[in-house]
């Protein structure tokens, strides 16, 4: 018998805490999009789209942000947004942004 010696560590993958929200929902021939925590809405015509669209709403509303940080900080309605802003601000690709966001799927009641 040979025993079988592995020299090579075995890969693991890490997910890290989800931080932002995105409710992806179908409205007729649509699809919203809803991060609940930014309170940014998108509406595209394919769900992926959707999704597509969201983060880059989110990269752009973290960037004015930023660049207005006294007013945004100050303001009742956003000051709380600020975590969020630095999570997505500290993100250098694309694939760190997906990392921080769960995607739910469902649909529209009204």
């Amino acid at each position: 018998m040979s025993s079988h010696v592995r020299t090579k560590p075995i890969p693991m993958i890490t997910v890290p805490e989800k931080r932002l929200t995105v409710l992806i929902a179908q409205d007729d021939d649509q699809y919203s999009a809803y991060c609940p925590e930014l309170d940014l809405v998108t509406e595209m015509e394919t769900p992926e789209s959707a999704q597509e669209d969201m983060l880059d709403a989110m990269r752009d509303y973290a960037e004015e942000y930023l660049d207005d940080l006294k007013r945004y900080s100050q303001s009742p309605n956003r000051a709380h947004h600020l975590p969020y802003v630095q999570f997505i601000a500290a993100c250098k690709t694309e694939w760190e942004l997906r990392m921080l966001v769960e995607v739910r799927y469902g649909v529209v009641h009204v």
